[in-house]
């Protein structure tokens, strides 16, 4: 069985998501980064990495050239990315056609296509919320002091003044802020460094190291993976599956958070939760919600109530 799941993933990253007019080459270890970029990226990305591939996509495809990466633009970065792939995307992982060596020449092939930006002043770098909700994707630096640094995160900026960290592997909200939202120092030159977060602090979600939100009936943890986020709404969502140890699906949740101003200042985290398998949620310290912590099969909401700092 694994040896057939081996070949159907490598007919996958040949193929992608249309079919080639001829058959694609196994990997070369001689291969330059470009070679092999050819091989296996241009079909989507481009030849030139511009974003338009020979393949119809349900999404466009990142533009190299104009500095597009989901998860930072290191050459670490990027070869994190190839190898593991983009949950809920066509881009597929290559841990398994492609060994370390080759993926990180197709990396820093990758990272020789994007502008490299001598000059940036810090007003630039600045993103503003206006009229409408953004979502910034990097690295996150540590919430607080003696925290791990989360290389791939989310944080969702409301036009109401807050904004949400989410690391990303197993998405988990960390904290939440109040004031501008983030600079981005990955701007700058090729780095790739954290963002770095403007606004102050005012809920640290157990104490910005929490535990996973979702098990299953019998206590064991799920996993939450990163399915997309949109900024269509008033609000910014994030959304993702809940999966247990072996990949069974539990249920699909879109979540967004709120402020609320009635007699405290409280925070709504919203989730708008599609049920296959019941599960529990086990909630953060220092949080209440109403509905029952179980979820039954179908469509149900849960909010979960977060109290701001000098709430009473």
């Amino acid at each position: 069985m694994k040896h057939f799941l081996s070949i159907s993933l490598f007919t996958l990253l040949l193929f992608g998501c249309g079919e080639p007019s001829q058959p694609v080459a196994k990997p070369n270890k001689k291969q330059t980064g470009k070679e092999t970029y050819t091989m296996y990226c241009a079909m989507c990305h481009g030849i030139s990495g511009d974003g338009v591939g020979t393949v119809t996509l349900d999404r466009p495809a990142r533009s190299f050239i104009d500095g597009g990466f989901s998860f930072g633009n290191t050459v670490e970065a990027i070869s994190k990315t190839t190898r593991s792939g983009i949950p809920g995307t066509p881009m597929p992982p290559f841990a398994d056609v492609l060994d370390d060596e080759q993926i990180n020449k197709v990396a820093t092939y990758v990272r020789s296509l994007a502008p490299t930006v001598q000059e940036v002043d810090i007003e630039d770098t600045e993103m503003v919320v206006r009229n409408r909700p953004i979502v910034a994707r990097g690295t996150l630096p540590p919430v607080q002091d003696g925290l791990q640094l989360h290389p791939r995160g989310v944080v969702v900026g409301n036009p109401d003044g807050f904004s949400y960290e989410y690391r990303a592997d197993d998405v988990r909200l960390l904290a939440i802020r109040q004031g501008r939202f983030v600079s981005r120092a990955d701007w700058g030159a090729r780095g790739g460094s954290p963002l770095t977060m403007l606004g102050k602090i005012i809920v640290l979600v157990v104490g910005g190291n929490p535990q996973p939100m979702f098990t299953t009936l019998n206590g064991e943890p799920l996993h939450a993976q990163l399915v997309a986020t949109n900024t269509l709404g008033t609000y910014g969502t994030i959304s993702y599956d809940l999966l247990d140890k072996n990949g069974g699906k539990y249920a699909t949740v879109e979540e967004l958070c709120k402020s609320t101003t009635l007699t405290r200042a409280l925070i709504e985290q919203v989730l708008t939760i599609n049920t296959v398998k019941p599960f529990q949620i086990q909630l953060p310290n220092d949080t209440v919600m109403d509905e029952s912590t179980t979820v039954p099969i179908g469509t149900a909401t849960r909010t979960i109530i977060h109290a701001t700092k000098g709430s009473e």
